[in-house]
Parts: structure tokens; sequence; C-alpha cells
């Protein structure tokens, strides 16, 4: 792939509706010269296959996702909080950038097959959430856990949150929604612990 131009990097988000609508093998070349206006002979000259294109669009999205988390691991907060806004970071991704976020998604399967790609999505988020619960049992705003395995997890959280969005067609607010995760994943699902009534003096 050649580097690709400034005029052609504004052109070919237009191509997320298409990978969206008709997902990556319905998808021709065809059509995205269609839906970003830019020559045949041009989508060539710098991507080898539609598939490059999707890959371009989904690493300049991770990129930038990789950056907004970025500027939150360097904030002067206890780890749980920033882990609250590394929630909504990622989920305001799925906000902004609906359509792409379909396809990442729907062809997630195949898109971790990518190389490039599955390092993009391990660097922007798995890494970070990593560091983030370590930070965490170290300030003592979290407990100590298996930060890896955990980290996993919360990926697989948010990304099905942000699918439920998607696939439903509701508008996402970014911050109640990581609210929510914010109580399931790091309140738990146990009600607050009551203390015990004292059976003493009770009559049998």
């Amino acid at each position: 792939m050649r580097e690709v131009t400034d005029n052609i990097a504004a052109a070919l988000p237009a191509a997320s509706a298409v990978f969206a609508a008709r997902g990556l093998d319905g998808t021709r070349m065809d059509d995205i010269v269609e839906a970003t206006g830019i020559p045949r002979p041009t989508l060539y000259y710098h991507f080898s296959s539609k598939e490059e294109i999707l890959a371009w669009l989904l690493e300049r999205l991770l990129r930038d996702l990789s950056v907004e988390i970025g500027h939150i691991l360097d904030r002067d907060e206890l780890a749980r909080d920033r882990l609250h806004a590394v929630f909504g970071a990622y989920l305001g991704l799925f906000a902004k950038h609906r359509e792409l976020c379909t396809v990442l998604l729907t062809e997630l399967g195949r898109i971790t097959r990518i190389p490039a790609l599955a390092d993009a999505i391990w660097a922007s988020f798995h890494e970070p959430v990593r560091k983030l619960l370590h930070a965490g049992e170290i300030d003592g705003s979290l407990r100590p856990i298996d930060d890896d395995v955990t980290a996993s997890a919360i990926f697989g959280a948010v990304t099905m949150v942000g699918l439920h969005y998607v696939v439903t067609g509701q508008p996402i607010d970014s911050d109640a929604a990581a609210g929510r995760l914010d109580d399931l994943l790091l309140g738990g699902l146990a009600p607050p612990t009551r203390p015990r009534t004292s059976t003493k003096g009770r009559k049998r």
C-alpha cells in the first residue's frame, strides 16, 4: 500500500457506509468508487484490494482511539476513575463512527487474523486496560485480579454493549452507558453487604 494523500484520506470514510451495508464480501471496488468519488485507477494506485481499504479505515479509527485513551492514562487520577473514562471513550467511538464500528464487529473474526489490525486492537484497548487494572491494585482503587484475563473480559463486555446499540439503531449516550458498565464491571452484581442480624437471645 502506498502512502495515502490528504484528499484521498478525506474521501475514503464514505466507503464505511458501503462496507456496513453490504459486508466485506458483498462490497465491490466499483461500490467504493461510487461512494467516495475516487477514480478506480487512483484507488488501485494506493490499495491492492477492498480488504486493504477496510484495514486502512479501521487502523485509522483504532489509532485515534489509542491517542484518546493515551491521554486518559496520563491523567493524575485513581485508576478506577481512569478506567471509567476508558469505557466512555470506547463507547464514544461507536457513537461517532457507527457504520465503521458495524464493520469492525461483523467482520471481527476475519479482522483479527490481520496482524496489523489485531495489534492495533491490542494496543488501543486491551493493553491500556491491563495497565489500569495493575495501577488500580497499587493505588488501592481496584482489588488484585488477573490483569490479562480481566482486560479481555472488559473488552468483550464494552464491545457487546456497543454492538447492542449498533444492532438496535438506538442513539448512544456514551457517558450513561459507561456508568452502567462501571456499576456492572467494577461494582459487581452482588447486593451491598448487609450486617448479619445477631441470633443471640432469640427464643428457640
